[in-house]
């Protein structure tokens, strides 16, 4: 744009030269020609730029955007140019002219999108699984279900002297013959997962395999890299030591702060007289307007969470699991839980400073106590604000039992990894891709075999609970009879 105003001054510098004074039809043609070829290189370039560009990274994870990246990046490098076009023409267009221009160039990329996936057919990677056969088949199981074609699971690689222990997926050898497991069966990549010592793999790597064109990754990384989530029960507490690494990326707190300032008090502002008027439509179907519920936040710290109120009065009192169609809500509740307009209130939370818009769901203390017993990483999701909306919650919807709070821990996990504000715009933008089709997304809790694999039945966790509970209460007993059986002064 700057290049095409400086040849329109110059043009016009010339028209002003005394020679040509007599040629302004020219000086001008030249101009509005100058003008369309700017505006055209522009359509062209971004065109061109965008049409390669498709959804990777978190965004490959996430249903909406990923069908919608195409629209997505051009929408938001033009609208500003047409928010900036109602002031006054730029490159000659106004406003109406730039969103034609924004039309053609979405229409353009989806168009070369849809046509990129269509001829192009990347091999998908070969890839060899070193570990145990209970871990291979989880793999195998999940790349099935999610329909992985970017890779293929050629085969398990088994600790030296191992003998083939079955499963799902079949042993191509063992670590003392790498080499050839790798080159017969052409991987390009080795996946390490737990049940072989890491230092027996390395030194087989360095001995034999250095000169060979392959790449090793650990399972967690693959599982964030191919299905957007941390396989729970494969990590340990080595995992968490990548939130502290030197070259660890870590998050702005005051730019995220000051995101979520804004985005509250804009929405806020909008959003204040429909919230007056679906709090009246509470109070006529009976009851407060607002539901007030102790839940935890960052470092542990219990909060107070604001909603509209949307079950019957009463029936929230007691902990239980929220569903998606839950037969406790009123009639008008279902409505503000289908398009979560009861979630407003909580704008007040963030303005507080007590919620973020992006992070984990806050859970109540009573899930907290239990899932903690359950799960020995649930603790650790807490490092960051719980949010309004989250990594979580736009892949997984509702937890709705132990088993679905251990799925989306596996999400949870995935966000404190990899938090930033750009992940944050990503699942604002999956949110409200989400409230337009209103659909839930992601797969379901069942047909993951991390999310459950150190899930102890459900009796056997309120039996742990309640006998935490009995020996907190026989120590404070304890403790009061030993004080009062001394002398009194």
């Amino acid at each position: 744009m700057r290049g095409a105003r400086a040849v329109e001054a110059a043009l016009i510098a010339i028209v002003r030269w005394p020679h040509l004074a007599a040629a302004p039809a020219v000086v001008a043609f030249l101009v509005a020609a100058t003008q369309a070829a700017a505006t055209l290189a522009l359509v062209s370039a971004l065109a061109t730029a965008l049409a390669i560009r498709h959804a990777r990274g978190p965004a490959a994870h996430l249903p909406v955007l990923r069908v919608l990246y195409p629209v997505l990046v051009p929408v938001a490098v033009l609208a500003p140019v047409v928010a900036l076009s109602v002031l006054g023409p730029i490159a000659g267009l106004g406003a109406d002219g730039w969103a034609l221009v924004l039309l053609a160039t979405a229409a353009v990329t989806v168009l070369a999108e849809g046509a990129r996936r269509v001829s192009s057919s990347p091999r998908p990677v070969r890839f060899a699984f070193v570990g145990d056969a209970t871990a291979a088949g989880r793999l195998a199981e999940d790349l099935r279900r999610a329909r992985v074609r970017t890779c293929v699971l050629v085969g398990r690689i088994g600790a030296a002297g191992e003998t083939d222990a079955g499963g799902a997926v079949p042993a191509i050898g063992e670590l003392g013959h790498l080499r050839h497991a790798l080159t017969s069966e052409r991987a390009a990549l080795v996946v390490l997962g737990g049940g072989v010592a890491r230092l027996d793999v390395f030194d087989e790597l360095a001995e034999s395999c250095l000169d060979l064109p392959i790449q090793l990754t650990e399972l967690a990384d693959f599982y964030e890299d191919v299905f957007g989530h941390v396989p729970t029960a494969e990590i340990n507490a080595a995992w968490f030591a990548q939130l502290v690494e030197a070259g660890a990326h870590r998050p702005s707190p005051r730019a995220k702060r000051t995101l979520d300032l804004a985005l509250a008090v804009l929405l806020g502002v909008v959003t204040l007289p429909l919230m007056a008027i679906v709090a009246l439509l509470v109070r006529l179907d009976g009851g407060p307007a607002i539901f007030a519920q102790r839940r935890i936040g960052e470092a542990g710290r219990p909060f107070c969470l604001y909603k509209l109120r949307t079950m019957r009065v009463g029936s929230g009192d007691a902990a239980a699991w929220a569903q998606e169609n839950d037969p406790r809500a009123t009639r008008v509740g279902r409505v503000l839980r289908r398009w979560h307009v009861d979630e407003l209130p909580q704008l007040w939370n963030v303005l507080l400073g007590e919620m973020s818009f992006v992070g984990p769901r806050p859970e109540q203390l009573e899930f907290v106590e239990r899932l903690e017993l359950a799960l020995p990483f649930y603790r650790r999701r807490h490092l960051t604000r719980p949010g309004l909306t989250g990594w979580a919650q736009v892949r997984c919807g509702y937890a709705g039992s132990e088993v679905g709070a251990a799925w989306k821990l596996c999400n949870d996990l995935y966000y404190v990894k990899h938090r930033s504000l750009g992940l944050d715009l990503l699942v604002l933008a999956e949110t409200a891709g989400l409230l337009v089709f209103r659909s839930t997304t992601g797969v379901e809790p069942q047909q993951t075999a991390w999310a459950g694999a150190w899930m102890p039945p459900e009796p056997e966790i309120v039996a742990r609970a309640g006998a935490l509970e009995a020996a907190a209460m026989e120590l404070s007993r304890a403790g009061e009879g030993e004080s009062g059986s001394g002398p009194v002064s």
